[in-house]
């Protein structure tokens, strides 16, 4: 008997986590999130507590979907300006 395995080899991964982000008193913190899966919503308030909780100001910033494969130019542009004003991003949890 054959039996085949239809799961794909894991990705390679640079685990370099990249530099890091230092005290977080006074640091913007942008969090991005969208509404394709709600529980996330639970980590953004966790989140929130803790980085507030260590000094940071937490900029939430709510894409309307990351399905979108066209996004408007109003999207971009509140998109770029959520990069530019925060100094540390998470845009997601990485799985």
């Amino acid at each position: 008997m054959l039996v085949l395995d239809p799961t794909a080899a894991p990705p390679a991964i640079d685990p370099d986590r990249g530099p890091d982000a230092g005290p977080l008193t006074g640091k913007r913190v942008g969090i991005r999130y969208d509404l394709t899966w709600r529980s996330f919503l639970w980590t953004v308030d966790e989140w929130t507590r803790k980085l507030e909780a260590a000094g940071a100001e937490v900029v939430p910033w709510c894409s309307e979907s990351r399905q979108d494969v066209k996004l408007e130019d109003a999207v971009l542009v509140e998109l770029e300006n959520f990069a530019t004003d925060v100094d540390i991003a998470i845009v997601g949890l990485g799985n």
